[in-house]
């Protein structure tokens, strides 16, 4: 492998593995408008069966020229190919560009990976279009045990039938609904699909069962039955909300024991980022702290350099890497001179980052990081590292996304249909060396953890 080719992986890994995630929160305030005819109706164009066909081929030959091996989730290869080859056969008439996403997306469920989607609309044309009055499934919910239970009413805190489960909506069944849902969800396990499908509902609702005015809902709560109907209401919801920067990194205390929640490794001032840790390190070695827990459950992922000049600096006591080995697509933006565009590249990072001891706020306490189902990408990769060199114990429910991590997303609009696909360019395998397929497992639960009530309360 030449030294360039090998450079030109590196430059995106060593400065932070500057992933891009599909299910991080971007910028938009929340709205509480009722739903009014939308001025514009999201993917209602129509196609000719030559465009829809097109546009699957479009999609068919950018996903095998970006992925650098679709086996890696993909369980079953020809079962994928043939599901692709039936739903170009079942095209035979004009139809809408959501009814060709229909069509493509319960191939999310088979690709099976958080970085690799049939998607339809970005978070930013989204919000745009809820803003002319888009109105989507007024509540937002929980998915728990195959169920949906509400949990507030749209870009709302709470809702008089909170903790409800849908029996029905429109005369659907809850269970076909969740199942239907699920299938069109993209994500590395059944359990990330849920926790995706969770805060992504109401588009996913909107874009598999289409525009609705309003919805005949059953409910069931304490063994009675609430028959409603509501209206559909153009609101933000909270997945699309921007959080602000106290909402996204804070730090709580209980005697010597402090908890620092960091809920993104994407935040555009980095400085602002790099600031407040390290002013929260200074307060901790203030303090006293012996136990410092780190609470990136709901984190999706970012920027690798993040954690690594914010919190790993100032708890690393020996040199580490962040993953062992890769494997790249030679893409034509990233190509060094004498690479072959489509070829894949493979290797290892000898790259070691040394710690840093003599800084006067270094912690040298206890550290315990609290993962969960919504730990993902980038935050997996912290939490492959710090596990695997023991700079903390991880404490928690598993990742639902696997150890093993693809990144370097890239994005491609359909021409026709203007679906937004998205594909990883390179797979990473945690500093250990071990291609751990499965997710990322903690060693205590968080009862087992034996942490302050004080700072569990609210977890």
């Amino acid at each position: 492998m030449k030294k360039t080719n090998k450079e030109n992986l590196m430059r995106p890994l060593q400065n932070g593995l500057r992933l891009i995630f599909a299910s991080i929160a971007m910028l938009i305030f929340a709205t509480n408008a009722v739903a009014s005819e939308a001025s514009v109706k999201p993917f209602a164009h129509h196609l000719s069966v030559a465009q829809a066909l097109e546009d699957i081929e479009q999609w068919f030959n950018w996903l095998h020229q970006t992925h650098p091996d679709l086996s890696h989730s993909v369980k079953n290869v020809d079962e994928f190919y043939n599901t692709v080859a039936q739903i170009k056969a079942s095209i035979n008439a004009p139809l809408s560009a959501m009814q060709l996403w229909q069509k493509m997306a319960p191939l999310n469920s088979l690709l099976a990976d958080g970085h690799l989607k049939v998607g339809h609309g970005s978070s930013a044309q989204w919000r745009q279009w809820i803003s002319e009055g888009v109105a989507l499934f007024p509540y937002e919910v929980q998915i728990s045990d195959g169920l949906i239970i509400i949990n507030s009413e749209l870009a709302e805190q709470d809702s008089q039938y909170k903790g409800a489960k849908i029996v029905s909506v429109n005369g659907k069944s809850g269970e076909a609904i969740l199942n239907t849902l699920l299938t069109n969800t993209h994500g590395d396990t059944l359990a990330f699909r849920e926790n995706v499908l969770q805060s992504q509902f109401n588009r996913l609702f909107y874009m598999t069962f289409g525009p609705q005015d309003t919805f005949s809902i059953t409910l069931e709560r304490n063994n009675n039955i609430h028959n409603i109907t509501v209206k559909a209401k153009a609101a933000i919801p909270s997945s699309l909300a921007k959080q602000s920067f106290a909402q996204a990194f804070n730090i709580t205390y209980s005697n010597t024991t402090a908890l620092l929640t960091v809920n993104t490794f994407a935040w555009d001032d980095f400085k602002q980022f790099l600031d407040f840790m390290d002013n929260t390190f200074s307060a901790i070695k203030e303090r006293n702290v012996d136990h410092l827990v780190i609470d990136i459950r709901n984190n999706g992922g970012g920027n690798d350099d993040m954690w690594m000049a914010g919190i790993l600096r100032y708890i690393a006591d020996k040199p580490y890497r962040h993953f062992s080995t890769y494997r790249s697509k030679i893409l034509l933006k990233y190509r060094d001179p004498g690479q072959i565009v489509g070829d894949i590249e493979q290797g290892e990072n000898t790259r070691l980052i040394q710690p840093e001891p003599e800084l006067d706020n270094f912690y040298h306490g206890k550290t315990s990081l609290l993962i969960g189902t919504g730990t993902y990408s980038s935050a997996i990769v912290f939490a492959n590292t710090v596990q695997d060199y023991h700079f903390a114990q991880l404490i928690g429910l598993p990742t639902g996304g696997r150890s093993t991590q693809s990144g370097g997303i890239q994005f491609m609009s359909l021409n026709h249909s203007q679906l937004q696909m998205i594909s990883p360019r390179f797979l990473l395998t945690r500093p250990s060396g071990i291609k751990q397929m499965t997710p990322v497992q903690s060693e205590l639960t968080l009862s087992q953890a034996n942490l302050p009530k004080a700072l569990t309360s609210s977890l």
